[in-house]
């Protein structure tokens, strides 16, 4: 009895030192939505503090695509709670790690979010050519996805962070022009109106400016009739009314001191060094409990050492007839240990299985996902169409300027930027030499390709020869140029 009682005292130990994944998981899941709730009610703080927390949980999990997609959700809504206080740096690392996270889930959505929040990131820190890339593989998924609200956001985003920041300010009035066609909520359409009104200003037309700017003081928010109270002290200012430009300009002072008010990022640095600060003590923390389980694992193989001794000197010490009988239950003590050795390797073998069928299952959502962009596009549906029967039907198409330039665009999304290092690699390629590259590369027949180019297949196969022989000066490679295609 007290062996018994011992050796169940020190699995209840070893069992008291492990965590659960579980508890952990469902104690995040909790701040998330509280997080979720706070920043609904613009307490970006209180916001921020709980999905802080909530991550320190979910980096101690083991990496599954519950906890990859909550990771995710939980690092782009901080880094959204930074760059709401300034921390741009911060908030670009947040996004950067949500879209790895959104890209071993195969979370096209996330993605998408991902890139617009690391867009915005960069474009605090005035790194516009960065920004611009991420703006633009932005608004290719939103596309595909016909996400209508994510559109008009990021035209917005676009006239006011990117086209207005760098002089285009032309190119910013159709973008606004074209989030307002596709519709915005009240609070994006007043900061669409200031944004017209700044525009129209750089413009030098004051009329237009400034019945924007005055429809954009409907807002409630100080920062954005400070901005507004500027522009239209500027122009009135130009325009020599100094008794309204003196207005304005007080008007700019009360609103600036309710945004300064507004915005105050102590508590997010505060925030920020708590988040750090926790996750290096729970490091330690792993650390000192994976060093405390091996004692008690130590500790208990010692006293079970110890209990089969004793068991053995008493069965030397016993007579013939209990010798046989422990002898009997030894072995079938053995019996159990082996069935139980068995019982575990066949459940390793099934967590093996089911691994490599979440692999299998994660490799075919992000094929899946491949092929329905790939699907959508003009000049794959056609040569996909004419690889399977040439007739009337398939012969009768038009394929347009933008049609190409968005198979282009799929291809280096698929391919990792191939049009680009294509032209690295050969910069006398013309246009319709990066489409014939690019159709190669997509596996399509010679047949195929020569009558999307409208020629002969015998003319595109001279044409092949001159791309290889002039333009890539491959003369002497031995290679055929579809292998030099694909070698790329």
């Amino acid at each position: 009895m007290k062996t018994q009682w011992l050796i169940g005292f020190l699995i209840c130990l070893v069992l008291t030192a492990c965590d659960s994944q579980s508890k952990r998981m469902e104690r995040a899941n909790a701040l998330y939505e509280e997080g979720t709730h706070l920043r609904e009610q613009r307490q970006s703080e209180e916001a921020a503090e709980r999905f802080s927390q909530a991550l320190v949980l979910v980096q101690r999990c083991e990496k599954t695509a519950e906890v990859l997609q909550l990771e995710g959700q939980l690092c782009d809504n901080l880094g959204a709670m930074y760059f709401k206080h300034g921390l741009f740096e911060d908030a670009f690392k947040q996004h950067q790690q949500a879209l790895g996270c959104f890209r071993q889930t195969a979370d096209s959505i996330g993605i998408m979010n991902a890139y617009r929040n690391s867009g915005r990131a960069v474009r605090a820190q005035e790194l516009f050519t960065q920004a611009k890339q991420y703006y633009d593989s932005a608004f290719l998924i939103a596309d595909l996805l016909h996400d209508q609200a994510m559109l008009s956001d990021l035209y917005l985003e676009m006239g006011r962070d990117y086209y207005m920041e760098t002089g285009n300010y032309f190119k910013g009035i159709e973008s606004v022009n074209k989030a307002l066609e596709i519709g915005l909520d009240e609070n994006d359409t007043d900061i669409a109106h200031m944004t017209l009104g700044i525009l129209y200003y750089y413009t030098r037309d004051n009329e237009k400016a400034k019945s924007y700017l005055n429809e954009a003081l409907r807002s409630e928010r100080a920062g954005l009739k400070m901005s507004v109270y500027q522009a239209l002290y500027a122009i009135a200012y130009g325009e020599g009314d100094f008794k309204q430009a003196v207005h304005y300009h007080e008007q700019f002072s009360t609103n600036m001191l309710a945004s300064e008010m507004e915005h105050s990022s102590e508590a997010m640095l505060r925030i920020k060094s708590e988040y750090e600060l926790k996750a290096q003590q729970s490091e330690l923390e792993s650390l000192h409990r994976n060093r405390d389980l091996k004692l008690y694992l130590i500790i208990a193989l010692a006293i079970i050492a110890l209990l089969i001794i004793i068991l053995i000197v008493r069965k030397i010490v016993s007579d013939h007839k209990l010798e046989m009988e422990h002898f009997g239950r030894q072995v079938e003590r053995d019996q159990n240990r082996i069935h139980e050795l068995v019982s575990n390797m066949e459940t390793l073998i099934r967590t093996n299985d089911e691994l490599r069928r979440n692999q299998q299952t994660l490799s075919q959502k992000e094929l899946m996902m491949t092929e329905k962009i790939m699907a959508r596009n003009k000049v794959m549906v056609t040569a996909q169409a004419l690889s399977e029967q040439v007739n009337s039907d398939t012969l009768n198409f038009e394929l347009t300027d933008n049609d190409w330039t968005d198979f282009i665009n799929l291809t280096d999304l698929i391919f990792d930027g191939f049009s680009q290092r294509l032209l690295q690699l050969y910069p006398k390629l013309g246009k319709w030499d990066v489409r014939i590259c690019c159709l190669s590369k997509n596996g399509f027949s010679n047949q195929v390709i020569s009558i999307l180019l409208d020629t002969q297949t015998d003319s595109y196969y001279k044409r092949k020869t001159r791309i290889k022989q002039m333009k890539m000066n491959l003369g002497d490679d031995n290679r055929s140029f579809e292998e030099i295609v694909n070698a790329v």
